[in-house]
C-alpha cells in the first residue's frame, strides 16, 4: 500500500510565452519547474520522474495566469528550489544578475566564493529547473560568446534580445 500522506499536491500546465510554449509546475511554496519543452508528453513524463513525491494535477488556465504575470507584467512569483545545496547556491547567485545583464560562468563561480569550480558551476546552471525566472540565459562564456542553452541557442538569444529591448524602451521613456 502506498502512503499517500507523503505526497504533496502540485499544479502543472502549459502556456504561451514570448519564447514559445512553456511547461510550468508549482506547489504551495512556489514555482519549482519552468521549462520550454520540445514535446509536451516528454515534459509531463520528466516532471513525474523528477518529482515523484508530487501528486500532480493539470490546469492550463492556472498556469496561463502565472505565465501572464511573469511575461506580461514582469512579476516574479515565489520560487521553490529542489536541488543540492551547491546547486541552490548557484541558482541564488543567478537571481542576482540584473535584468538584461550578462555574466560569465567564471564570474558566478567567483561570486559564490569558489573561483576554481567553474565546471561545477556550469553543470549546476545547466541543471536549473526554473528557466527564465532563474536567469541562466544571462550566463555567457568568458570570451563573450552566447554559448549553448538547454532549450536551444535561438531561445537564449531571443530572451537576451527581449530583455535588451525592454531596457532600451525604459531608457527611452525616461528621456521623455
Amino acid at each position: 500500500m502506498i502512503n499517500t500522506t507523503a505526497f504533496h499536491s502540485a499544479c502543472f500546465g502549459f502556456a504561451s510565452t514570448p519564447f514559445g510554449k512553456c511547461c510550468m509546475a508549482k506547489d504551495d511554496r512556489g514555482i519549482f519547474s519552468l521549462t520550454f519543452p520540445f514535446d509536451e508528453e516528454f515534459a509531463i513524463n520528466e516532471l513525474f520522474w523528477k518529482f515523484p513525491d508530487k501528486k500532480f494535477y493539470h490546469d492550463d488556465k492556472e498556469i496561463g495566469i502565472m505565465a501572464q504575470l511573469i511575461f506580461q507584467r514582469n512579476i516574479c512569483p515565489a520560487l521553490n528550489f529542489y536541488g543540492s545545496d551547491f546547486q541552490k547556491t548557484v541558482w541564488e547567485a543567478l537571481l542576482k544578475i540584473p535584468f538584461g545583464g550578462r555574466v560569465s560562468y567564471e564570474e558566478i563561480a567567483i561570486s559564490i566564493g569558489m573561483p576554481k569550480a567553474v565546471r561545477s558551476v556550469a553543470h549546476a546552471i545547466a541543471c536549473n529547473p526554473i528557466a527564465f525566472l532563474v536567469p541562466c540565459h544571462r550566463v555567457i562564456r568568458k570570451n563573450g560568446s552566447i554559448g549553448e542553452f538547454r532549450w536551444g541557442r535561438e531561445r537564449k538569444v531571443a530572451m537576451l534580445e527581449w530583455e535588451e529591448k525592454i531596457l532600451n524602451l525604459e531608457k527611452f521613456l525616461e528621456i521623455e
